[in-house]
């Protein structure tokens, strides 16, 4: 049974087997978190929006909107460790991403609410 032939990386232009990530493609612009959401996630954030409806950042009284993960996917986080998830307003959610962002690559543990 003859398989897929390998992609050709965008970056690089080398051939990667099929269904694995380039090593030259960053972590966190793997497969962990595809930007789409899944059934399983959507179960997951409605669990976590009904446990916890008010933004979890120490001293935020606001609704929560969103659900994030305490440690990103792209660190080695898992999507769907209902440890590693956490209910925050968009004002805190973008702090946090902002942060994280801004974090050098690699350095630090993971990134929660001070």
């Amino acid at each position: 049974m003859p398989s897929k032939p390998p992609r050709i990386c965008t970056r690089c232009r080398k051939t990667t087997p099929v269904g694995q990530r380039c090593p030259c493609t960053p972590a966190w612009e793997g497969s962990a978190w595809t930007g789409g959401s899944d059934r399983r996630w959507r179960t997951l954030r409605a669990q976590q929006l009904a446990r916890h409806p008010l933004c979890q950042w120490p001293g935020c009284h606001r609704l929560a909107v969103t659900v994030d993960h305490i440690t990103n996917l792209g660190a080695g986080g898992r999507k769907y460790d209902p440890t590693n998830v956490q209910s925050l307003c968009e004002p805190h959610h973008q702090e946090k991403t902002q942060a994280e962002a801004a974090a050098p690559r690699g350095v630090g543990g993971p990134r929660e609410a001070p």
